[in-house]
């Protein structure tokens, strides 16, 4: 591993190469890339988990849908955008003490990341939110997976927090082979 090495294969080391070749490809991107994909998507059901919801520009309900998904990326941090319909979802990854961190505003989700038959999953072990450590049992049930099939990424995301329910749950793939520099 050296400097120059994407976030996630500095976090996953040796694993990376284990990763399906989508996967392998998607998670070396550097620089600005602008990927199109598809997705479902499944909103809160709850008053507290849309007002969740709207303060992490968490995506709206809608069925399978046309999104953007931007990538800014270099060895030391990621900034990923996805475009979902009527709202956009920013967030920051870096790598601290051998973790993924992802920042949602004032949030930061702490991820281990693990990999089985190819595919990528991410399990939340904490949460920060302005430095303070959330306790246990407010940190929500996080499900990431992404798979690669196809010249295609695909992704599994449901975020459920204990007497709120879902507040975000999305599927669906992003086409490697429509990726492009974006300005």
């Amino acid at each position: 591993m050296n400097s120059s090495d994407s976030l996630y294969r500095q976090v996953m080391a040796d694993n990376f190469n284990a990763l399906a070749p989508e996967l392998q490809q998607f998670h070396s991107l550097a620089g600005r890339v602008a990927l199109p994909g598809r997705c479902t998507i499944k909103g809160p059901h709850t008053l507290l988990g849309r007002c969740f919801g709207l303060l992490f520009s968490l995506p709206k309900a809608t069925s399978e849908t046309a999104f953007l998904f931007e990538l800014e990326a270099d060895s030391r941090q990621e900034t990923w955008r996805r475009h979902f319909p009527g709202r956009t979802m920013a967030s920051r990854m870096q790598v601290s003490a051998g973790t993924l961190v992802e920042r949602l505003g004032p949030v930061d989700l702490h991820f281990t990341i693990s990999v089985a038959e190819g595919r990528l999953s991410m399990t939340l072990q904490r949460i920060t939110c302005c430095g303070i450590a959330c306790p246990k049992f407010l940190i929500p049930a996080v499900l990431a997976e992404e798979t690669g099939a196809g010249g295609r990424l695909h992704f599994n995301v449901a975020a459920r927090l204990p007497l709120v329910g879902v507040l975000a749950q999305y599927h669906g793939y992003l086409d490697l082979a429509q990726a492009r520099i974006a300005a």
